[in-house]
């Protein structure tokens, strides 16, 4: 099905020649050409790339509301070599097993209007080089319980914090419970999404959350 939406998609709209060209680079030459945005302290999270570049902003874009799978597979890479990256220079992370990755939901509404969730498309891509087993994905781990306004249409930490609060719960507590999460988003601005994601995991009894962003 989402082969054949593509396929439609690119004969009704095809593709700028600059955009097929970013796909076609290999991952590490795409890295090379975006500012990096690795920040974490008192957000509590860490980003990749710095979205205020316009190709951040093009890939994003692509992944958001075109669902482009391409660009997916290789940002998903990347976020696969930083996550091992962190796991592996964490010892006590690396030899808990299997850590559970999740994506930041979406409501059923929004999921509705686009067909599917952009951050899943991370997921899934970052899953798909995770030829150890490292991560276990749990797509559905944290879930939606009511639509909220999109962040971008919010002012301010304290508006955004507000407009998601107690807006995500964990689906399967008993799958979470004293487990390392992994929760993948595509663009954190205040780290709002992720203190709500935080505060559900948290009740659900995670034993340690790592939050991870696309861009910031």
């Amino acid at each position: 099905m989402a082969l054949f939406r593509d396929a439609v998609l690119n004969f009704l709209f095809p593709k700028k020649k600059e955009l097929m060209a970013i796909e076609a680079l290999p991952p590490y030459k795409l890295a090379a050409l975006i500012p990096p945005a690795g920040l974490k302290g008192k957000e509590g999270f860490l980003a990749l790339f710095d979205y205020a570049h316009p190709l951040t902003k093009e890939i994003v874009w692509e992944i958001k509301y075109r669902g482009n799978r391409v660009l997916a597979d290789k940002v998903g890479e990347i976020l696969f070599e930083r996550v091992s990256g962190l796991l592996t220079k964490n010892k006590q992370l690396k030899e808990t097993g299997a850590i559970l990755l999740v994506p930041v939901p979406i409501s059923d509404r929004r999921r509705f209007e686009r067909g599917y969730n952009q951050t899943e498309l991370l997921t899934q891509a970052i899953k798909k080089f995770d030829t150890g087993a490292l991560l276990k994905h749990l797509p559905i781990g944290l879930i939606k319980t009511f639509h909220t306004e999109s962040q971008t249409r919010t002012s301010g930490r304290k508006e955004r914090l507000e407009n998601l609060r107690t807006s995500m719960k964990v689906m399967n507590p008993q799958k979470v419970a004293g487990r390392i999460v992994v929760v993948i988003d595509d663009v954190a601005t205040t780290g709002a999404t992720f203190i709500e994601a935080k505060r559900a995991l948290r009740e659900a009894r995670a034993k340690k959350i790592i939050c991870l962003a696309l861009a910031h």
